[in-house]
């Protein structure tokens, strides 16, 4: 069986990486969201385009973490 790339955290409710892609993952989430805050400043139709991209991604993450499937490697 594959090991999923994020597992329950030992303390506190949530998930957390546990394993090379999990943490792959959460890094390319935390760079997109800095790279984001600094790149689009300000309230522009871009900025809120680029905001929305970081969120849905963030969002598909999340849903994949605690979907059923999912939910069976962690």
């Amino acid at each position: 069986m594959k090991r999923g790339w994020f597992g329950p955290k030992l303390i506190g409710w949530g998930a957390s990486p546990a394993s090379w892609e999990g943490w792959v993952a959460t890094l390319v989430f935390v760079v997109a969201l800095i790279g984001v805050s600094l790149l689009f400043r300000g309230d522009t139709a871009i900025a809120w385009i680029a905001r929305g991209a970081v969120l849905a991604a963030y969002l598909a993450v999340v849903a994949l973490t605690f979907s059923s499937s999912a939910r069976s490697h962690l």
